[in-house]
């Protein structure tokens, strides 16, 4: 009979305790960094900073399925401690730049972004991985509530913090600072790997094995949905409510800025979500899919009708709350359900999903811009609620309906 494990348990845990901090470290100085790297770059010239955005989104998204070979191949603390290096040495290496020389070249900033694309891609996979191989199955729930509460915390308060820490100290130690979180980082991935983590070598590295990997995800039906359903979510959700929520504030808000307002919603209910989740997290039910994309779906035609930003920011904090929660309990039963010479490769994908597909959720809201800011965020809600219908499931296990199906066991 599994239990429920609590938060703070887990936290006694010193294994975890040294993934938190090398997962937080790591969270806060990408926080950090994605603005710091935008107003270096805007230093640099007007297309500096899409220069360096581009250049690091690429090799991410193409990368990513090598990350998850070699996290299989190699073992996910050797490549998250290797991965975590490199981002140290990268980030030590253009804070002493600025410092020294003053602001780089677009060209120069774009090679660090792809630099750094490389290692996400790289890091990812290894990162995701690492937490099944640090805790027990009946702790995941909690774990990764845990982590997501940081990366949380993370989104919210990165922006302001960079933006003061650039204007008090300037770009060269501001960047210094996310150097030390870096090398921190890199520091307690180490101390995970030494504690005894198991990292086993195995497989092979070639796309053979990656198809392998892809292949025996295919092959599952719910993990099948579970990771189109991902790739929907993030295909649809970010840039329509980026893109048409700013022009939903300007245009009945009255201020584009209003949109930090709506974000702050989502913010703080994906939060109170993760507060939740391992709670919610110790079933996993056919719906639960199916029941998270109709209420995401809801939420952005709520926003879109929303009469004042107060009402937005509401459904957006809904919103938030759906998707804190559901994060948590898909992804810990997916690390329950998957084979560790797998779990690599599978991440990979779970970060593919998360992660490659913004690029082309931007070009979305790009199309659905002309048609105002209502339909750039109503359609997608629509078609998302739509799809959530679609995959509804036809057929439970006996047993299964009206009860979940244990995530942990």
């Amino acid at each position: 009979m599994s239990r429920f494990i609590a938060t703070d348990s887990i936290l006694r845990d010193r294994a975890f305790l040294r993934l938190v901090v090398a997962e937080g470290c790591a969270y806060s100085g990408e926080a950090l960094l994605i603005v710091l790297l935008t107003l270096v770059a805007l230093d640099a010239g007007a297309a500096g900073a899409t220069a360096v955005l581009v250049a690091q989104g690429i090799p991410r998204a193409v990368l990513l399925p090598v990350g998850g070979v070699l996290a299989d191949r190699w073992g996910a603390a050797r490549l998250a401690s290797g991965a975590a290096a490199a981002r140290a040495a990268i980030l030590t290496g253009l804070a002493a730049f600025v410092i020294v020389a003053g602001t780089p070249g677009i060209a120069l900033l774009a090679a660090i972004g792809a630099l750094l694309g490389v290692v996400d891609a790289l890091a990812y996979p290894a990162s995701f991985s690492l937490v099944p191989a640090v805790v027990a199955r009946d702790r995941l729930p909690a774990a990764n509530s845990v982590i997501g509460g940081i990366e949380g915390l993370g989104d919210l308060a990165g922006p302001a913090a960079a933006a003061g820490i650039y204007a008090f100290a300037g770009a060269g130690a501001s960047l210094a600072v996310v150097a030390v979180l870096a090398i921190l980082s890199a520091v307690g991935f180490v101390a995970v790997r030494r504690q005894g983590v198991d990292d086993p070598a195995s497989g092979e590295a070639s796309p053979r094995a990656f198809l392998d990997g892809f292949r025996h995800a295919w092959a599952d039906a719910e993990v099948r949905r579970l990771l189109l359903g991902l790739a929907a979510l993030s295909l649809l959700l970010a840039g329509p409510l980026l893109v048409g929520g700013a022009l939903l504030a300007e245009q009945r808000f009255g201020d584009r800025a209003e949109l930090g307002i709506v974000l702050a919603g989502f913010g703080a209910g994906s939060l109170a979500g993760l507060a939740l989740a391992p709670r919610l997290a110790r079933l996993h039910a056919a719906l639960v899919p199916t029941l998270g994309g109709l209420a995401l779906g809801a939420g952005m035609v709520g926003i879109a009708l929303a009469p004042t930003v107060w009402v937005a920011a509401g459904a957006a904090a809904a919103m938030g709350v759906v998707g804190g929660a559901l994060g948590v309990v898909l992804l810990s039963w997916l690390q329950a359900r998957t084979p560790e010479a797998l779990r690599g490769r599978i991440m990979s994908l779970v970060a593919f999903a998360f992660l490659a597909l913004d690029p082309l959720s931007y070009a979305v809201a790009g199309v659905l811009l002309p048609f105002g800011a209502t339909a750039t965020l109503a359609i997608p809600g629509i078609v998302l609620v739509l799809l959530a219908l679609a995959t509804w499931p036809r057929r439970q296990r006996a047993g299964a309906s009206g009860a979940a199906a244990r995530v942990v066991t």
